[in-house]
């Protein structure tokens, strides 16, 4: 098992680099109802410039069309499990891998052709125990609620991430995995395990789709707020007092967070009424979601 560092240091090197220079990459996906979205994320990738990748397509116990849609890939290695959440989805993926670097991507993403092949770049040649992309773009930027988003799904501006988009398979073996109890964050587990970070890599360009209906916003907050893991969640009438007095606290807020969010992505077009709107959607579903987790334990979608 990896050492735990100290605070103030953190994981990022391999003591056992990889050998073969053009190794196999296992690109694994975790998929839940993803009908929309699945057929696109797989074409990126087949259109990849780096040729040596095997795709492994998880299904999360879909009860839409999303296996259907994915069995027209005679190339995809598809799994099944029922529904368990993305993390043990992932881990089964790589237990069945064949690949000695691991990536392990949404399905409502796309890729830069060469997104693969600068993403990998570091782990062969700089010894790094795995790397995270340097940025994703909306796809869906005309949609309003997509705009309240934010032009980048997620923009990375520090050298080392918490969340790893390729991995040495070793490594990842040698840390267990993902723990899905940790829900919507189980992608940081070797952050809040090892203190294990990745190195971002900017060359590194994909594309992820913002929800685009209060439905989706609201449904992505339930499942942000399931998954916090803070430990007063667990203190029984603690947990309870904060959810109420977050609950009443809520209407004040919702203004200034607005303005706070607007200010971030620099857009104050979709302050009035959009963001006001978004934002209140979106508290309202953590409220939900942390409920769920504080009364049934659920942490996953």
């Amino acid at each position: 098992m990896v050492k735990i560092m100290k605070q103030d240091n953190f994981l990022h090197k391999s003591d056992d680099p990889l050998k073969n220079k053009n190794p196999l990459v296992s690109v694994i996906i975790p998929a839940y109802n993803e009908e929309g979205v699945i057929e696109d994320c797989i074409k990126t990738l087949k259109n990849q410039t780096y040729k040596k990748i095997e795709i492994v397509f998880v299904d999360d116990g879909s009860t839409d069309k999303t296996l259907e849609l994915v069995n027209q890939f005679k190339e995809v290695r598809i799994l099944k499990q029922n529904h368990q959440g993305p993390g043990n989805a992932r881990n089964l993926g790589a237990k069945n891998a064949k690949g000695e670097i691991l990536s392990f991507v949404d399905a409502d993403m796309t890729f830069d052709k060469n997104f693969i092949q600068n993403l990998i770049k570091p782990i062969i040649e700089e010894n790094e125990i795995g790397t995270i992309d340097g940025v994703q773009i909306a796809l869906n930027q005309d949609n309003i609620w997509s705009k309240c988003w934010g032009r980048y799904f997620i923009e990375r501006k520090s050298e080392y991430g918490w969340v790893y988009r390729a991995m040495m398979k070793n490594e990842f073996v040698k840390m267990g995995g993902f723990d899905s109890s940790l829900g919507y964050a189980d992608d940081r587990t070797f952050f809040i395990k090892y203190n294990a970070r990745s190195k971002r890599v900017k060359d590194a360009i994909c594309y992820h789709k913002n929800a685009e209906t209060l439905k989706e916003v609201f449904k992505q907050s339930v499942w942000i707020g399931s998954s916090i893991n803070q430990k007063w969640i667990r203190i029984r009438g603690l947990n309870f007092l904060i959810l109420l007095g977050t609950a009443i606290i809520f209407p004040i807020a919702i203004i200034p967070l607005s303005i706070n969010k607007s200010h971030k992505i620099k857009n104050f077009k979709v302050f009035f009424p959009w963001m006001i709107i978004f934002m209140s959607v979106r508290y309202a579903g953590m409220l939900k979601g942390i409920y769920r987790r504080i009364f049934y334990g659920w942490n996953f979608r």
